[in-house]
């Protein structure tokens, strides 16, 4: 396919040089009078005629094209090795011209394997179609016993007149084609209950997870663990908190038929631990069923922050009444998925001021409230959202409340836990000092009410 013909490319040549002379012509011609401009008007009619018209011009970048239109323009279809579908393409003949129609598919670059182009056979196999006229194509697409499992991609050309290459790439829309992708797939065997575990550790301690595998087949199915490294961390990302060689992946090597299997996950947190680590475990499930990417258990650890110093600011009362703090801090829901230990991540706070003249005050500690968020689930084992990107949504245990556990009732799914803790001290006019030092959270906010606090 060329894209300028010789003619064209002269013409555009041509007209290059003739404003490069143009262009001399005004520049030599400095402060003296503009008569030169009838000039560039005398030359400009010979410029336009000998270069290419704009219609011409677009032919030339563009491949000839016939006007067709062709329903629908892209179809996925799913479809198990040794089994068939079929559907029906409907083309409609938009131009003013009889058009023949000779389907065939078209093997495009952009696809994870390469269908077999006697996979899909099209019928009827020609026709001659008038101005306006539509006609029904049934394309039938044969997956044989032994294909390979993955995604195949394919354009089905209706015409003959397509572009030779890179059909699929700059002209995925050419008129007279369609996009075809094709999904060979079998049902997995294996379910993971444990899709991710995610959790907020303390520097210097021990904690251990369960990662349940139930196997649904009629045959035992054999998997070998491996922890893998976090792509982003690959990509320079800031320093994991602590090294693959602080967890320890216990597993059997196989699943047998009908039965729940846990790979058992020991997490001994560095007591210099800072930050977080993130990475995963790749299961190396022997289940055709189970795609690469979905034998991926994500792993993502933070260490509890423990600040050096409190926090500091400062207020302005305008009158002499009560003072009355209110501090809340919100635990999402780690820990979902681990098993044993006595956590106690109850949020605490030590609070003092100082009042205008410079004396220290201790607040009065009067109550806390707490408020949490339950999801009712159809299965007993919790099951995330798997496009939420932060752990808002994961189950609450009672390693935040201390006794309220809902972390698994049931069809009861715990979420996030929210902490309220409230303080009084005596009034006065003039500008106070803050202190507030946190312990097991990761965040915090507060509300300072000068006058009687609402009821």
């Amino acid at each position: 396919m060329r894209i300028l013909d010789i003619k064209a490319l002269k013409g555009i040549v041509y007209g290059l040089l003739v404003i490069a002379v143009l262009s001399v012509a005004c520049a030599g011609a400095g402060d003296e009078d503009t008569a030169a401009i009838p000039v560039k008007e005398e030359v400009q009619p010979k410029v336009a005629a000998d270069t290419v018209s704009s219609s011409s011009y677009a032919g030339d970048y563009f491949p000839k094209f016939e006007k067709i239109k062709v329903d629908p323009a892209y179809k996925h279809l799913e479809i198990k090795p040794g089994d068939s579908k079929n559907f029906i393409v409907t083309v409609e003949n938009k131009d003013n011209k009889t058009i023949e129609l000779k389907p065939k598919p078209i093997i495009t670059p952009y696809t994870e394997n390469f269908i077999n182009e006697s996979w899909i056979s099209i019928s009827p196999s020609e026709k001659a179609l008038k101005p306006g006229e539509k006609q029904e194509f049934q394309v039938t697409v044969d997956i044989p016993k032994d294909a390979d499992l993955g995604s195949y991609a394919v354009l089905l050309a209706l015409t003959e007149k397509v572009p030779e290459g890179d059909v699929a790439g700059p002209y995925s829309n050419f008129p007279g084609t369609m996009q075809l992708n094709i999904q060979v797939w079998v049902k997995p065997s294996i379910q993971i209950l444990t899709p991710y575990v995610n959790d907020l550790v303390e520097a210097g301690k021990n904690y251990t997870y369960e990662i349940k595998l139930r196997n649904t087949g009629s045959k035992d199915i054999t998997i070998s663990p491996e922890l893998t490294k976090d792509m982003f961390y690959s990509m320079g990302m800031p320093e994991q908190a602590f090294g693959d060689d602080a967890i320890r992946v216990e597993a059997p090597d196989k699943i047998k038929a009908g039965q729940t299997a846990i790979v058992k996950l020991t997490l001994a947190v560095p007591s210099t631990a800072k930050g977080s680590y993130s990475g995963s475990i790749d299961l190396n499930i022997d289940d055709p069923g189970v795609r690469e990417y979905e034998g991926m258990i994500s792993l993502n650890f933070r260490i509890l922050p423990v600040p050096e110093k409190p926090y500091e600011n400062t207020f302005e009362a305008g009158t002499d009444g009560p003072i009355t703090l209110e501090i809340r801090a919100n635990q999402y829901g780690y820990g979902l998925y681990t098993t044993g230990g006595n956590r106690n991540l109850t949020p605490s706070f030590n609070v003092s001021l100082i009042d205008p003249s410079g004396n220290k005050v201790t607040p009065t500690f009067v109550d806390t409230k707490y408020s949490g968020s339950v999801t009712i689930v159809d299965d007993a084992y919790p099951q995330p959202f798997y496009f939420a990107s932060y752990p808002f949504f994961r189950g609450e245990g009672d390693m935040a409340t201390g006794g309220m556990e809902t972390k698994n009732q049931g069809s009861y799914q715990g979420g996030t836990t929210t902490f309220v803790k409230t303080y009084t001290a005596p009034g006065a006019v003039g500008k106070w000092k803050l202190s507030i030092f946190p312990e097991n959270t990761e965040n915090f906010d507060y509300t300072v009410t000068i006058g009687a606090a609402e009821k």
